[in-house]
């Protein structure tokens, strides 16, 4: 019952529908308090409804959880990355990277956090996102490597 709650809502979001998609996923958290995948889920539909705090609050407990998890922790450091949170954002990720070493995302996030202090290590992250087939992916890599560059002259 949690999973087709779990589906149904993030279908809800997809289709738009955040008001319903953010019900169907606090009903399913309700039924699977301590379920990853849905506290995300939530999550999502939490920021997309303007309610941030909460949302981070939650993505906070979904990584503590499982800090390998790439979703919550990808999403979790992006948000510290907004706020130039850059060190707590390289923290969040670095559980990730070292279970899923090749992860797009997590890579391009870890470049960014660490753009300002270690242009070297956040070059060697970019190269990785650069091997991927996600076109967006690697527009931002592109981009974030030519700053990086930049900053080794």
């Amino acid at each position: 019952m949690e999973t087709d709650l779990y589906r149904d809502g993030m279908a809800r979001l997809e289709a738009g529908d955040v008001e319903q998609g953010r019900r169907l996923l606090e009903e399913a958290l309700r039924k699977a308090p301590g379920d990853v995948k849905v506290m995300h889920g939530l999550a999502l539909a939490l920021d997309l409804a303007g309610e941030r705090t909460r949302a981070l609050e939650l993505l906070e407990l979904a990584h503590t959880r499982a800090p390998s998890e790439p979703g919550p922790a990808c999403d979790l450091a992006m948000a510290l990355l907004e706020r130039g949170e850059d060190t707590r954002a390289e923290q969040v990720l670095a559980p990730v990277l070292s279970t899923h070493a090749d992860h797009p995302r997590a890579n391009l996030y870890q470049s960014m956090a660490l753009a300002k202090t270690d242009a070297a290590r956040a070059r060697a992250h970019v190269v990785k996102v650069l091997r991927d087939s996600d076109p967006e992916l690697r527009r931002q890599a592109e981009a974030l490597d030519q700053v990086l560059k930049g900053e080794d002259r």
